[in-house]
């Protein structure tokens, strides 16, 4: 369930990848270092600049701990529960 159309996007550097909690899918940790959606309205995520997002991934993504990525991301919202969806992971190069 989407509570509302909502997108963050971040800047910021693969810290993790583990499998879920739950057993389906991954958890990708990234460390924000710009958060580019910062004072949109449809950004329910608000990931502060320094501090890790937890993102759940149902694919492997083409990363690996230490890169530095550009990530879309939503919140599913549900009456169980929410969680914090990868959308979207792109690599960035070094020189950004």
């Amino acid at each position: 369930m989407l509570a509302k159309p909502n997108k963050t996007v971040i800047e910021g550097t693969v810290r993790g990848i583990e499998p879920a909690s739950d057993g389906q899918g991954l958890e990708i940790e990234i460390e924000v270092c710009r958060n580019l959606s910062r004072g949109r309205s449809d950004d329910f995520i608000q990931p502060a600049e320094g501090r890790s997002l937890i993102l759940f991934a149902a694919q492997t993504p083409g990363v690996t701990v230490g890169d530095r990525v550009r990530v879309q991301a939503r919140l599913l919202a549900g009456p169980f529960g929410e969680r914090r969806v990868l959308e979207q992971l792109d690599p960035l190069s070094d020189q950004a």
